[in-house]
């Protein structure tokens, strides 16, 4: 199947590889619940561990690292503002019941939650961090299942195209031969100022629209963001996703593509992972180095938008994941592509940290 062919609907998950991994994650979650409620009991009022229980009835798995990452955040602190809450209630409920005796069990008891709460927070931590990263495959995969179906944009032949079907270096020197600027910079220009579209990349323009654009851009009669129909933005988003389609190669060098893909599958700290795919980008070649770090950084702002936009990473990875690092069609393939571009999104000034140069 060739990738100009290749939709959302194609790289869909159908099987349960993936029950045995959630499996996992979730008895994961489930005793480490238990273990951290366990202790909290016992330099915890059952008045006060009942309301936390009230209020947390099934603490829910993060989904992804940066998930993990803020409700680990909120466990510390919470942990740091309950034990030192108890050095003052828990002397006086004591000493409500038992007099002197109780008020000295009371200080005893809120001097050892000022010392655990926080340290069991800490774990807390460690603990969400850790199953964020096991479970962000199992939150690309989920948003593969949910992926939006459309149809595939049916290729005009243009005699001399400027774009479609040709490579990404031939396409920038036929523009640069006719003086007009490159699709990808007018799009990303046109969509920039609309990150914070609902819907976009995922709501599916007018496939006639889309066709009739394809046409003029191979034509070179659209050379400026100008001359869009600021109304037409999900024809725009269309037409920017279905270019990487066409493309005879994919926007990352292929060398480049098996680096990632290893340092995807294989188990690693996610300094280390992160570490290991800003060194595997900052090394690409330009153009493509240009191209992608253009393009991620639209797609950061629309995540960073996505109470509006409704557009998460893990949404976004499964529209650019396949078309961007051209797996094999195969689920775990297909599953580490999207990962990939999930994590080039949410650590975008972590693993870019060099400028573009090239000018599209």
């Amino acid at each position: 199947m060739s990738y100009q062919q290749m939709t959302e609907k194609d790289v869909t998950p159908t099987n349960n590889n993936d029950s045995a991994y959630k499996k996992t994650s979730e008895n994961i979650n489930k005793n480490s619940n238990n273990f951290f409620t366990g202790i909290k009991s016992t330099v915890s009022t059952n008045e006060s561990l009942q309301s936390d229980q009230q209020q947390q009835q099934q603490p829910q798995a993060p989904k992804t690292f940066v998930d993990g990452v803020f409700k680990g955040l909120v466990s510390i602190g919470s942990g740091i503002i309950n034990g030192t809450k108890g050095v003052v209630v828990e002397p006086y409920r004591g000493a409500k019941r038992e007099g002197v005796a109780g008020f000295a069990k009371g200080v005893a008891k809120g001097v050892g939650g000022v010392v655990l709460l926080p340290v069991v927070g800490v774990m807390e931590f460690v603990s969400m961090t850790t199953q964020g990263i096991m479970n962000t495959p199992l939150t690309v995969i989920e948003a593969m299942k949910n992926a939006p179906k459309e149809e595939t944009m049916e290729l005009t032949s243009i005699e001399h195209c400027l774009f479609f079907g040709i490579s990404l270096e031939e396409s920038i020197l036929r523009c640069k031969e006719k003086g007009v600027p490159h699709l990808i910079t007018i799009c990303l220009e046109f969509l920039t100022l609309r990150v914070n579209h609902e819907g976009i990349f995922r709501l599916s323009g007018s496939k006639t629209e889309i066709d009739k654009f394809q046409t003029q851009f191979d034509k070179g009669e659209i050379n400026s963001v100008g001359q869009l129909d600021s109304f037409k933005v999900n024809e725009i988003a269309g037409l920017f996703k279905q270019y990487f389609r066409f493309t005879p190669d994919p926007i990352v060098p292929k060398k480049t593509i098996k680096k990632l893909m290893e340092i995807q599958s294989k188990p690693a700290d996610q300094n280390e992972k992160i570490s290991a795919l800003k060194h595997g980008v900052c090394h690409m070649d330009e153009p493509y180095y240009s191209v992608l770090y253009r393009c991620t950084e639209l797609l950061t702002k629309i995540a960073e938008n996505s109470k509006e936009s409704l557009m998460t990473p893990s949404n976004l990875s499964i529209v650019f994941g396949v078309s961007w690092l051209r797996p094999e069609n195969e689920l775990q393939q297909i599953a580490d592509a999207n990962t990939v571009v999930f994590h080039l999104i949410s650590n975008f000034p972590q693993i870019f940290t060099k400028k573009p140069s090239v000018v599209l």
